[in-house]
């Protein structure tokens, strides 16, 4: 069976890590994983050169995961670029950031990368033609979050999804995803998945009409500790189950769950052009109640 590692520079913020036996201690790296390939990814990701390594036997089936402890970088255009050099490290594959700059979501929105919040970034390699797998990966990740979210019984409600891909808890918005593909002709050979989830920190963000309101699982339950160490490996097998669904079933399971999850359907809604909230002339495409959410992600 092929080595799956744990790759850090900061082992303390993986303190208590759930799904790792407890008589496992920090390594550091050896020299024979320390090759040309683990270091491009690792600087892909973030990761400073020169840092000091250390491992943990991994997560199945995750190949490597990969914790920075700060990341100059977003690792999601990080990783885009080493995949469009030619290279790619070992898939499946994650790397996240406990802090750091440039962090974004859809159209390049900031996202504040802040101490305490997870910020994790996957890669899969379904290599198929894009008609086998739909919009499977555009909601792969915020079913993922929702699945995650939902074992939390002490969070004492259950995670929505605010079309298109917003989690939220309570009314607030608690996570943000995007997926970001590579393709070769009609072929999807790369899958990047960025996932933000507010942990311990809710972000300030300006007021405004088309601006959520975020929240965090401490501030929704500040009587349970609930710690990234204790969330990350329950989202890694949710994210590594459903890409294994829509595989093997294609996208109209996923879809199905989708919509069950989705917060909009039966609800009055506007449609704006992208450039609400930031253009005065954005306009208003439809207004409605929704009734449906087709296959294809439209109302």
């Amino acid at each position: 069976m092929t080595e799956t590692l744990i790759i850090t520079d900061s082992p303390d913020s993986l303190s208590g890590l759930a799904g790792v036996a407890s008589q496992n201690q920090w390594k550091p790296l050896s020299a024979g994983v320390w090759n040309p390939a683990t270091k491009q990814a690792w600087q892909a990701v973030g990761g400073q050169p020169n840092a000091a390594l250390v491992t943990l036997p991994g997560l199945a089936p995750w190949r490597q995961i990969m914790a920075v402890g700060r990341s100059p970088v977003s690792q999601v255009d990080g990783l885009r670029e080493m995949l469009q050099s030619g290279q790619a490290p070992p898939t499946p594959f994650a790397c996240l950031a406990f802090t750091g700059d440039g962090f974004h979501g859809n159209r390049g929105r900031p996202w504040q990368a802040l101490e305490g919040n997870l910020h994790l970034t996957v890669l899969f390699s379904p290599n198929l033609p894009a008609s086998e797998l739909g919009v499977g990966l555009s909601i792969v990740p915020s079913l993922a979050v929702a699945d995650a979210l939902g074992q939390f019984d002490a969070l004492g409600q259950a995670p929505r999804i605010k079309w298109v891909n917003d989690v939220l808890l309570g009314g607030r918005k608690v996570s943000g995803v995007i997926t970001s593909t590579v393709t070769k002709g009609e072929c999807i050979e790369h899958a990047v998945l960025g996932i933000g989830i507010n942990i311990a920190t809710t972000p300030n963000l300006p007021s405004g009409k088309f601006v959520q309101p975020p929240g965090s699982l401490r501030e929704l339950a500040p009587d349970i500790l609930i710690t990234l160490p204790a969330i990350l490996p329950v989202l890694l097998e949710s994210l590594a189950r459903r890409h294994a669904q829509l595989l093997e079933h294609g996208p109209g399971a996923l879809h199905a769950d989708y919509v069950r999850h989705n917060c909009v359907i039966g609800h009055e809604v506007e449609i704006w052009e992208e450039t609400a909230g930031e253009c005065d002339a954005a306009k208003l495409i439809a207004r409605g109640r929704v009734t449906d959410i087709l296959p294809d992600l439209s109302l």
